[in-house]
């Protein structure tokens, strides 16, 4: 890991493409996949020295395995030790936003998987405006007659030049009819991941985007199997 303490870090730049563009034109091609995965990892470890965590000792340990190996295996590897990390990111603000708010904790705790599933949604459509945009075109703009395709409506709603953020308003609709699928036949979420969906629209640039494709992925993964019994 010594050899990335060398270049600049994605928090110099205000602009996530500048930050990319900067590696692809300082590292050797065969380096630029890893030094953008690990350009995530320097993210979350600022996550946990802004906000005066320590940095779980489990994650450092194996953040120091990974440094030992080599691609393809060495990326793969720190890829899904940066989802662990995301995940227990959002654990952590997950639990210090129901503390903030003692007055909600105290109402009745939605316990069984269809309950978990119509607070999610809820929430996002109150909380998350990509998500409010697709319940939107769902109640009031879909089914009129000769109205936009659902890619249509993103693009004259958010514009041609939102790049990422189009993307990731797009991957909602894939996550609201996952989520009504769990609510509608009572299936558990995987663990972490309502933490992790409620979080979401905190993001910003590719790591929001990249954190809805695992996440839409992990759900499909997950009911598949149930399709199938």
């Amino acid at each position: 890991m010594a050899e990335k303490t060398q270049l600049k870090s994605p928090t110099d730049f205000t602009d996530p493409e500048d930050w990319r563009e900067y590696v692809r034109h300082t590292v050797p091609v065969e380096e630029v996949h890893y030094t953008l995965t690990f350009g995530r990892t320097t993210l979350f470890l600022r996550f946990y020295e802004v906000r005066k965590q320590p940095f779980p000792n489990r994650f450092r340990t194996e953040l120091t395995r990974i440094g030992g190996l080599r691609d393809p295996d060495r990326t793969r590897a720190l890829e899904q030790l940066n989802s662990e990390i995301f995940a227990d990111m959002t654990q952590f603000l997950f639990t210090a936003a129901q503390s903030a708010n003692p007055k909600k904790s105290e109402n009745v705790v939605p316990t069984t998987p269809h309950e978990i599933a119509e607070d999610l949604l809820g929430f996002l459509g109150k909380k998350n405006p990509y998500f409010a945009l697709w319940i939107h075109y769902t109640r009031d703009v879909q089914l009129v007659t000769g109205g936009p395709s659902w890619e249509e409506f993103v693009h004259e709603q958010l514009g041609s030049e939102a790049g990422d953020e189009i993307e990731f308003t797009l991957l909602m609709e894939q996550l609201g009819k996952l989520l009504y699928h769990f609510r509608d036949h009572d299936l558990a979420l995987p663990p972490y991941y309502f933490q992790r969906i409620w979080f979401l629209h905190h993001l910003r640039g590719p790591e929001r985007r990249l954190q809805a494709r695992a996440l839409v992925q992990g759900l499909v993964e997950v009911m598949a199997p149930c399709g199938s019994a």
